[in-house]
């Protein structure tokens, strides 16, 4: 068994990866054909590093690594100076990079810990399908099955499973039905005579983040499991038992784990962290989940042995790069750039970006103020699934609408959890694209009848964390469950804690003591007033299939509920369409609170030209 240890990099190692990934214009040339643009002194310097074969180490590995890519696929970047973007890290220069090290003569493998397939439109356009190829073609060798692959449901995932030339691993997620791991737990590469082994970690937050439906026999009953659901203790043993299988015949075990570091997990001590502390055997961690920008930290195991511990970040904003030298000691750095695509990959991008573009492009309206899901002071700051945002207005009253007006059936409430909304929308031309960034998961719209109580504990389930500090991540802690409303306003009173219970699947139950959602009242479009709720009154909500028939988030109050309309249209098509009801200035229709079809309810709260909203959702501090 090699040992175990860390540097943060021998200077000959860290001089040869800072000249294959440094921070510079890119080529779209592949490795047969390189052309290098250098765009700093700094990286002048860089460049001329030689890589001479001394200082290839015989028994070197080095494991390319991504997380959370959530199929966006088409990044760029503009550098100082230049007057034209040009593409940032995508999976052309990932197959580059490591077949450039190869060609070095390096042991390379390349992995991801999951969330790959589904989060925009490319992904979300054949649910899949055209990410796991281009994977495929870049080389991935082994993938964590994260929350989100599972959105397209189950067969289409275990089609991905088949379609891809990699193998997906999970340790912790079990057919139960069958009494089977449907993925592969742990996997063991022989480079060389140098082992490495991978253990795979699903996220145990997944029935609920995904839908909890595709988990489910017809009759409701989970044939599905994740470890970890129930308890943190099943989570650890589930790890445990893989690496011990693979402890005495790798010379290397590392965790791809989709667990992550929010604050939800670290308070249920199923964070990657508690994990690595909770179990032994391991030599890194390669995480996430939680979309963190960690390049190294070191966390002591059940032993007390130090197991690097490292996360991207997401989006392709940054590989890493693990370096295990022949010592056994371990080095991780995380890189934004890199000056080489494979142009046979870069030829299928562009095929897919054309077909996607040609689509996609199409302008559905002119935007007057920015419709956002960020802190407007600090953009890098999300506070969708914390508090009242006008973004969130804007997607509740695009349901709202589309029900009373454009299908002209009654609807009291909509909701749109918060999960759903995934980007902002700048003030100007708004697309198809634009649309779609927002809501890219394609949930379809329904209608259900729910009495006042379920309403209530809906809202009381999404805003369990509300008031509380992610310093993880240095905001407001998150539920994508939280919930943003049209035809409703409500309060949230932080002086109280959340008495929410759930059970082992993270399923509403009950309400044990005082509720937090306070003052809600419903808007009646006769007397164009808001109206106390009445709990035991039946009222027409509307939402997707994923919170209202799905029991997305864990609101399961409404699984059982009347099904008024169902499969109407896809949230994304929904929301385009209420885009397109504005009064028009000309060619297109103008968004302003103004110019809303709902401006005509006197006395509805409307206000998209405030960042915050308008004030359907006020937290009570005191």
């Amino acid at each position: 068994m090699k040992r175990r240890g860390l540097i943060k990099g021998l200077a000959l190692i860290t001089a040869i990866l800072i000249c294959l990934l440094g921070c510079t214009n890119q080529s779209t040339l592949s490795t047969n054909e390189e052309v290098k643009e250098v765009s700093s002194d700094q990286t002048k310097e860089q460049a001329e590093v030689s890589i001479s074969p001394e200082t290839d180490a015989l028994n070197e590995v080095t494991i390319i690594y991504t997380n959370d890519v959530h199929s966006y696929i088409d990044n760029s970047e503009q550098h100082e100076g230049a007057d034209e973007e040009t593409p940032a890290i995508r999976y052309s220069k990932i197959s580059a990079l490591k077949k450039r090290l190869i060609e070095q003569g390096k042991k390379v493998l390349l992995v991801d810990a999951g969330d790959a397939v589904q989060g925009n439109v490319y992904g979300s356009y054949d649910e899949g399908e055209s990410i796991i190829k281009l994977m495929n073609a870049a080389g991935y060798d082994a993938v964590t099955a994260g929350n989100h692959e599972f959105d397209y449901g189950l067969n289409q995932f275990f089609k991905l499973v088949d379609q891809a030339n990699f193998t997906y691993l999970s340790c912790n997620f079990h057919d139960i039905e069958n009494g089977i791991l449907p993925l592969e737990r742990n996997i063991v590469f022989d480079l060389d005579g140098i082992k490495v082994a991978f253990i795979g970690i699903t996220s145990t937050d997944t029935f609920t983040s995904s839908s909890p439906t595709y988990f489910q026999d017809s009759d409701g009953n989970f044939i599905y499991s994740i470890d970890g659901n129930v308890k943190a203790e099943d989570l650890y043993s589930s790890v445990q038992s893989a690496i011990d299988e693979v402890r005495n015949e790798a010379d290397y075990v590392i965790a791809i784990g989709h667990v992550g570091l929010d604050k939800e997990n670290v308070d249920k001590g199923l964070s990657s962290r508690d994990v690595i502390a909770n179990t032994k055997g391991l030599d890194a961690f390669i995480d996430g989940h939680s979309h963190t920008v960690l390049e190294e930290e070191l966390v002591s195991d059940k032993d007390g042995h130090d197991v690097l511990l490292t996360q991207t970040g997401s989006y392709l904003k940054n590989i890493g790069v693990m370096t295990i030298d022949g010592s056994g000691k371990i080095a991780t750095e995380l890189y934004h750039s890199y000056d080489y695509a494979d142009k046979d990959i870069v030829a299928m991008e562009q095929e897919l970006y054309d077909k996607i573009d040609a689509m996609m492009e199409q302008k559905v309206a002119q935007l007057d103020a920015p419709l956002l899901i960020n802190n407007p002071e600090n953009p890098e700051q999300r506070l969708i699934r914390s508090c009242e945002m006008n973004a969130g207005d804007f997607a509740a009253d695009a349901f709202y609408w589309y029900f009373n007006e454009y299908k002209d059936i009654n609807c009291d409430i909509a909701i749109e959890n918060a999960g759903a909304l995934r980007a902002d929308i700048q003030a100007g031309d708004v697309s198809l694209r634009d649309v779609n960034k927002v809501m890219p998961y394609g949930n379809v719209g329904c209608m259900i009848k729910a009495t006042g109580q379920q309403i209530k504990d809906a809202l009381e389930m999404g805003i369990n964390v509300v008031g509380d500090w992610d310093e993880e991540k240095d905001r407001p802690a998150e539920d994508g469950g939280f919930l943003h409303v049209a035809g409703l306003r409500y309060d949230i009173n932080i002086t109280n804690p959340s008495n929410v219970k759930v059970d082992e699947n993270e399923m509403f139950v009950s309400v044990e003591g005082d509720y937090r959602a306070v003052n809600i009242q419903v808007y009646n479009k006769e007397t164009k007033e808001y109206e106390d709720l009445d709990l035991d009154k039946f009222y027409d909500v509307a939402g997707t299939n994923y919170v209202l028939r799905n029991s997305g988030n864990g609101l399961s109050m409404f699984a059982d509920c009347e099904l008024v309309a169902d499969y109407v249209q896809k949230d994304d098509e929904i929301y385009a369409k209420y885009c397109e009801s504005f009064v028009k200035n000309g060619e297109y229709p103008q968004i302003s609170s103004a110019n809303s079809p709902l401006a005509k309810y006197d006395g509805y709260l409307l206000n998209y030209e405030n960042p915050y909203g308008s004030e359907r959702i006020m937290v009570i501090t005191e």
